[in-house]
């Protein structure tokens, strides 16, 4: 299925709660105040996987929640610009959108971080609620020496 079958035949309503879940998951990072809100975008079984920027996999809420609290305490600022969201994948349960995103920081070392990745979120309902069950990012440009 191509990206344009996948949104013609993704429902409007869906794609708009997915690209809302990918607001809050952004927002939810750079606000820094509660890694539980970043948890609350996920199924408590979500994959994450980040290895293409050196992070590690991460399985579960347990490695979610301690991954982001480790970000809270790590960073002084966060800062994320998505951009072109598109539907990628529909099959009347499961919807996949991407997203080119933008990420700076600044760590409390002092080091400025700098990101130009291209989110992937498949999500599904859970508990009545859109959800993140995998999240994946590839880097899309080298990474600062």
């Amino acid at each position: 299925m191509t990206v344009a079958e996948a949104r013609a035949q993704m429902p409007e309503e869906v794609f708009r709660a997915l690209k809302r879940l990918m607001v809050e998951y952004a927002d939810a990072v750079d606000t820094r105040g509660d890694p539980e809100r970043v948890v609350a975008c996920f199924t408590p079984d979500a994959a994450i996987d980040f290895s293409s920027v050196g992070f590690p996999v991460m399985q579960g809420e347990d490695e979610i929640r301690a991954f982001y609290a480790g970000l809270v305490q790590n960073m002084a600022n966060e800062f994320h610009i998505a951009a072109n969201p598109r539907a990628e994948h529909w099959d009347g349960t499961v919807g996949t959108i991407t997203s080119y995103v933008m990420g700076m920081g600044l760590a409390n070392s002092g080091d400025a971080i700098s990101v130009q990745v291209k989110y992937r979120m498949e999500c599904v309902q859970h508990q009545g609620a859109w959800r993140c069950r995998r999240f994946t990012l590839d880097a899309m440009m080298p990474m600062a020496a």
